[in-house]
């Protein structure tokens, strides 16, 4: 081929390419709508009915007036949302929710448009620690809409207000675990408040298979979380005493991985190979609060505790972070469930015991069954901060 063609040949794909290029750049810098959050949490009181604005903008300033139109989107949303990030939220009835109005307008020169209400009505009738979900998606407006980035999220959500906790000074449960339960994965979580570090501060599990504690100086410092047994590993971040944690441990078999979660957030992680965890009274023994009778040691924990949980499956970060403060005692994979709030203690003949509120008969045997947990009360609630 003549060498002055295929200059040519180059000359023309070039300048194809620029012009590619500035439409792909014109296209970028075109103004378009889209919600500039993703997400916004309503905390419901005792009030009947709330009331939120709605705001969507555009990305750049525009030379006329932009038309936005609103709709409360199709529960299919709050499934694939569910499904796509690994939460549970029911859907907010839609019967229970008003726009002030269907539409809205950017006006001349500005990028956000003019708000819009949106009430929630009914809200007494939501149950305390339940969470739902309404998405509102901009159905149209006269600019293009950024995909992705048309529909906000409005979680509705009643705290649960925990008052009451069990103080666990050197007091203990026995999680009465079948012979021959074995398992896989498996997620521990509970909150805490440590009054006091020790050496070493047992939070639950089975000593020398699975036992999640804080402490084990001098490898481990005495206000650090950590995760031992046949395998081990601890976190980098300190825990402050007289503050209230969130703490959770989870295994998934499959995909080997551990983490350690405090608050709902990743502290640290790592990758085993574990077949199985056998936590029952022929390894050990299961306990919450210190090790009874270990001979090397009790490890008592010091301070307060509330909503101990055992599981059967690995729980997802997502999952951990939405249910902190309280749980569906109906969840799958919930093995063992004590919220220690003194209503869950109770004498069986002389013996007392704390109830499994998961249903599956797991009640714990409290300080070998021959006195309660002393339950105080707060002067305010729980709160994870």
């Amino acid at each position: 081929m003549n060498k002055y063609l295929l200059k040519y040949i180059a000359f023309c794909f070039i300048v194809m390419l620029l012009g590619s290029c500035n439409d792909s750049e014109s296209d970028l810098l075109e103004p378009k709508v889209y919600f500039e959050n993703k997400e916004y949490v309503i905390e419901v009181t005792d009030a009947e009915a709330m009331t939120h604005d709605l705001q969507a903008r555009v990305s750049s300033l525009y030379s006329s007036s932009v038309e936005v139109f609103y709709e409360v989107a199709d529960p299919s949303i709050v499934a694939a949302y569910n499904k796509k990030y690994g939460t549970e939220y029911e859907t907010f009835e839609a019967s229970n929710v008003k726009l002030g109005s269907g539409s809205s307008v950017v006006p001349d020169g500005q990028v956000y448009a003019e708000q819009v209400s949106l009430q929630f009505s009914n809200l007494k009738s939501i149950e305390e620690g339940k969470s739902y979900l309404l998405p509102v998606r901009i159905k149209s407006a006269s600019l293009p809409i950024i995909e992705g980035r048309d529909i906000v999220y409005f979680v509705v959500t009643k705290p649960v207000r925990i008052m009451k906790v069990a103080k666990v000074y050197s007091n203990y449960i026995k999680v009465p675990l079948v012979p021959g339960t074995l398992f896989s994965s498996i997620t521990y979580e509970a909150l805490i408040n440590v009054d006091w570090f020790g050496n070493n501060n047992t939070v639950m599990g089975c000593e020398g298979k699975l036992i999640f504690r804080i402490g084990d100086t001098p490898l481990v410092a005495a206000n650090h979380l950590q995760i031992a047994g046949n395998k081990e590993f601890s976190v980098s971040q300190g825990l402050e005493e007289q503050k209230w944690y969130h703490v959770a441990f989870s295994y998934d078999q499959p995909t080997g991985k551990a983490v350690i979660y405090i608050n709902g957030e990743k502290a640290s992680e790592a990758t085993w190979d574990t077949p199985n965890f056998d936590l029952t009274a022929n390894a050990g023994g299961f306990f919450i609060g210190k090790v009874a009778g270990f001979m090397w040691g009790e490890r008592p924990f010091y301070g307060q505790m509330s909503e101990v949980r055992l599981w059967n499956i690995s729980r997802t970060e997502n999952q951990i972070k939405q249910n902190m403060i309280t749980v569906d005692p109906k969840s799958e994979g919930l093995a063992a469930y004590y919220k220690l709030n003194g209503t869950d203690q109770f004498q069986d003949g002389d013996t007392w015991k704390v109830k499994d509120a998961s249903g599956h008969g797991m009640d714990g045997l409290v300080n070998g069954g021959r006195s309660a947990l002393n339950i105080i009360d707060l002067d305010e609630p729980v709160t994870i901060k």
